[in-house]
């Protein structure tokens, strides 16, 4: 198989699972999940869209879904004992709760949400509190010069390979396709 890179109009063409951060940082859930759990939580975290758009919700309005252990092994690639002991780290840690429905049917599960780390909010977003913030505008003379064609030419050196975006060619790309995205 041939190694085969992106390119720029190429970059925004997948679907992604959202894993949180939180699950990787916070002392609640970093040394007790696994990483097929923290996985699994974010596949539950998408099928809960779903399931809120089917509206699938009790008589409580919670959101549940149904995710079986076999589709979890087979979508995981992992074995029966690896995916129960993945739901078994999720419900220790209240990031799921399952109601069993009876001997033929597959369990609900209703998805728990995260109880945040105040050190972990602290860490991803800027205080500011503390002091008057500036303006973040930058004025045009503050800032480093690109190396594009109108730096060459000035410079004297009229050959020049394009080697940075400013300098591409983008006529042909659909944008309108990027933004759909």
């Amino acid at each position: 198989m041939d190694f085969i890179p992106y390119k720029s109009n190429e970059c925004f063409e997948h679907l992604y699972y959202q894993i949180p951060m939180e699950l990787f940082f916070n002392p609640r859930y970093k040394n007790k999940l696994n990483s097929d759990s923290k996985i699994l939580y974010g596949f539950l975290l998408n099928r809960l869209t779903l399931s809120a758009k089917n509206n699938w919700c009790d008589e409580n309005g919670n959101v549940y879904l149904i995710f079986t252990r076999k589709e979890v092994q087979e979508l995981l690639n992992l074995s029966d004992k690896t995916a129960t002991k993945a739901f078994k780290q999720l419900n220790e840690c209240k990031l799921i709760c399952e109601k069993k429905q009876g001997s033929a049917k597959p369990n609900l599960i209703y998805v728990g949400k995260i109880q945040h780390d105040d050190n972990f909010t602290k860490l991803t977003r800027k205080n500011y509190d503390s002091r008057v913030v500036k303006s973040t505008i930058h004025e045009p003379e503050n800032l480093r010069p690109s190396n594009n064609y109108n730096n060459y030419i000035n410079k004297g050196n009229k050959q020049h390979k394009f080697s940075n975006f400013e300098g591409s060619n983008y006529s042909n790309i659909d944008w309108n396709l990027l933004y759909d995205n």
